[in-house]
């Protein structure tokens, strides 16, 4: 049977107040005291009217245009009224039936950068999020920190056949709105939630199969492993001729199963009408030409890129978009080198040192690309010296392992390891070749007994030799000559 998947993820706005009222917007509610971040109309005073703040809509829009969504010059907010705890003014503000962003669509890469995919987004609607609540010792408690936050709710098609495409999908938005300054959508602590639909049915031409809902999934992980139970519980259920109604469910994931929450019968109902303490929002010219104006950074466009025009393997794909910090420090130093003959071999040169010594410095170190032991300036220069061409990639390597060690500049790394030093020509290394071999008898006759991978020994005794001024490869030659 064929899977269908539609998603709708919350997003907490980056913002330095809350959506309504002048509290702060906490992105860590861990470090805060429960119940600081408060006010009359947060914790839905009588008489406190809401206001909504202009930079959560300025972010919203932002989302909006990043997610390619039609921007509506008119739209309103509506009153989703249901009771719990946890909502303390009885509704949330949402925008059901006039969002502000809708019609849009993303695209992403699969197969390792290989497939690109479009999903279409129905919405991207403003709204209010709910306190927390916390369950300890038998009691239920509330922190209304939280209440009033800035969320975005992205509704998107049921565009998805794969998990895969479903955490894709969820990592290019995540690199979105981070690359964007708009979210941290750290999932984790909240701030990216996502509830899945599922169906399946017997083939494209049929209707919607009967869709169940997983609720607030917060990891990948976890997220691939809903998705795939919920597959295989709905196929039981259809292999035995069983029907099941369209349902709300739970994910236990540590037990590896869900539960189920509500039925469509006994599905809330929320009343939902215009808020009538909003007035209906009109974007002004000016607001929509700034919109226009901004210059949003999108990974796709970013990806396809370094793919079509560099040629970048997907290990250097990995390590600039993982992280923004790092996308613009490579970035900065590209720009910030002189203008090379070839444009791509410099990205890739620059690429090549960022993917791989600087990301496992930062990562056996646990540290961030702006507190490497030097700064763009040293780095330059060393970019500057791989282009002269009077240095092999052995010394290269050297070079920056002894930078990232030390932090010296690598015009003092070369002076010190002789690498200015004339360049060894072929007689002279093959003279020091058959000194070593010389040297090293024993190791000869194991050679020449079978043992080809003593080879590399005498290689790096000539890489020794020679300050490292050798390739290894015409090391190589020079000894698989010899030995004969």
């Amino acid at each position: 049977m064929l899977l269908t998947i539609g998603l709708e993820i919350h997003i907490k706005l980056k913002s330095a107040n809350k959506m309504f009222c002048q509290c702060k917007n906490e992105q860590n509610f861990d470090a805060l005291l429960p119940n600081t971040n408060i006010c009359p109309v947060c914790t839905g005073q009588p008489g406190a009217l809401p206001t909504l703040s202009e930079e959560v809509l300025q972010q919203a829009l932002l989302l909006g245009k990043a997610l390619n969504c039609k921007i509506n010059e008119f739209s309103q907010f509506d009153r989703k009224s249901y009771f719990y705890p946890d909502l303390p003014m009885g509704y949330q503000i949402t925008q059901l039936y006039h969002p502000t962003n809708t019609q849009g669509s993303v695209s992403f890469f699969l197969d390792n950068y290989t497939n690109e995919k479009t999903i279409h987004i129905q919405d991207a609607h403003m709204e209010n999020d709910t306190a927390k609540m916390i369950h300890d010792w038998g009691q239920a408690l509330i922190d209304f920190n939280r209440a009033g936050t800035p969320l975005v709710e992205i509704v998107t098609m049921p565009d998805f056949k794969t998990t895969e495409e479903v955490v894709e999908f969820l990592k290019e938005l995540q690199r979105i709105v981070r690359f964007n300054n708009i979210s941290d959508a750290d999932m984790e602590k909240g701030q990216m939630r996502v509830d899945v639909n599922i169906s399946l049915r017997k083939s494209e031409k049929d209707p919607f199969g009967t869709r169940a809902e997983i609720k607030n999934i917060n990891s990948f992980g976890m997220i691939k492993r809903a998705i795939e139970h919920e597959q295989a519980r709905q196929e039981a259920l259809y292999e035995k001729w069983e029907t099941f109604a369209q349902q709300t469910r739970g994910r236990d994931d540590a037990k590896g199963e869900s539960y189920l929450m509500r039925s469509k019968e006994d599905a809330l109902d929320y009343r939902y009408f215009p808020e009538p303490d909003m007035p209906q929002l009109r974007l002004s010219d000016e607001t929509l030409q700034r919109l226009n104006d901004q210059v949003m950074s999108i990974p796709h466009n970013i990806i396809k890129r370094f793919k079509e025009e560099y040629g970048f393997n997907k290990e250097y794909i990995n390590a600039l978009i993982s992280d923004k910090a790092v996308l613009d420090y490579f970035i900065s130093v590209v720009s910030h080198c002189e203008k090379w003959n070839d444009e791509a071999i410099l990205w890739k040169l620059v690429a090549k040192r960022i993917a791989w010594p600087i990301a496992a410095w930062m990562k056996e170190n646990f540290k961030t690309i702006n507190e490497l032991p030097f700064n763009q300036t040293p780095l330059t220069e060393f970019f500057r010296a791989a282009q002269a061409g009077n240095l092999i990639e052995n010394q290269l390597k050297i070079i920056m392992d002894e930078m990232l060690k030390t932090g010296k500049n690598p015009q003092d790394i070369i002076k010190e390891k002789w690498f200015d030093a004339p360049a060894v020509d072929n007689n002279e290394l093959e003279g020091m070749a058959k000194q070593i071999l010389e040297d090293n008898a024993s190791i000869v006759e194991q050679y020449k007994w079978g043992k080809v991978t003593v080879i590399w020994f005498f290689i790096g005794q000539l890489m020794k030799k020679s300050a490292g001024k050798v390739n290894p490869k015409i090391a190589q030659e020079i000894f698989e000559k010899l030995l004969k």
